[in-house]
């Protein structure tokens, strides 16, 4: 994760690797380090199975929203299928000034609380 500068990785199912069976984030690393977990141990054992996703035509603020309703820094993105297709991270948005610009002003104009 660090010498591609990522902060999270999903997890096929070992059986059919179309589905996605949970990712694995710096923070859930961090996390069994701190509760005294070796860094050998199962990546099964420290991921996250719960994986908010989004469709691929969904748009940006769909995603923003998502990430700030579940308090989260990634969100999962798939086809039709539900066949993982790429992961949009807050730094990919934050990256996109104008993007930002366009969620604050949407239609919803949701306060975006808290997070990190």
């Amino acid at each position: 994760m660090v010498e591609n500068n990522l902060g999270l990785l999903v997890i096929c199912d070992a059986e059919d690797k179309t589905k996605v069976a949970g990712v694995i984030s710096e923070r859930d690393i961090i996390k069994s380090i701190v509760s005294g977990k070796l860094l050998n141990t199962p990546v099964a054992e420290v991921s996250t199975k719960h994986v908010v996703a989004v469709k691929a035509n969904s748009e940006v603020a769909e995603a923003a929203k998502a990430m700030n309703r579940h308090r989260i820094r990634h969100v999962v993105v798939v086809d039709e299928l539900n066949k993982p297709i790429g992961v949009v991270s807050m730094r990919d948005l934050v990256g996109e000034r104008a993007t930002l610009t366009a969620i604050l002003q949407s239609q919803e104009k949701e306060v975006f609380i808290g997070g990190d």
